[in-house]
């Protein structure tokens, strides 16, 4: 006989999904970044980006960050920083370059994609 508790009287297991480690994946995609690994990074891209977020376009904005606004090349990176915002979750990375300090911002959709990625100065604050 079965009951509301399930065919052997335990209740069901309800399995709910954990969020994806957002710091973890945003550490993952500097590295990759910074390793040139551009094809790699974009192939996470959602498709809202994926078109004007190649991988020359990518390797143009992390060389151009670096060299004609004046960061200077990438040195290390200090501790993530995550936020919600609406319904992304935006990881900061705080970047010491050799001129000055930067942000790497990436915005994540809820099963891990990136739909943003941001090379930007020092503290600019998530909209």
């Amino acid at each position: 006989m079965f009951n509301r508790l399930g065919k052997f009287g335990a209740r069901p297991t309800v399995t709910v999904p954990s969020p994806p480690p957002y710091k973890q994946l945003a550490l993952k995609t500097l590295d990759q970044v910074v390793k040139g690994k551009f094809v790699a990074v974009s192939a996470r891209f959602d498709e809202s980006i994926r078109q004007e977020g190649n991988p020359a376009v990518l390797a143009n904005a992390w060389k151009e960050y670096q060299d004609q606004l004046g960061f200077g090349r990438y040195q290390s990176h200090g501790t993530p920083r995550q936020v919600v915002s609406g319904d992304r979750t935006v990881v900061d990375i705080p970047l010491r370059t050799a001129k000055q300090p930067g942000d790497l911002r990436v915005a994540f959709d809820g099963k891990g994609h990136i739909e943003g990625l941001w090379f930007l100065k020092k503290g600019v604050p998530v909209p």
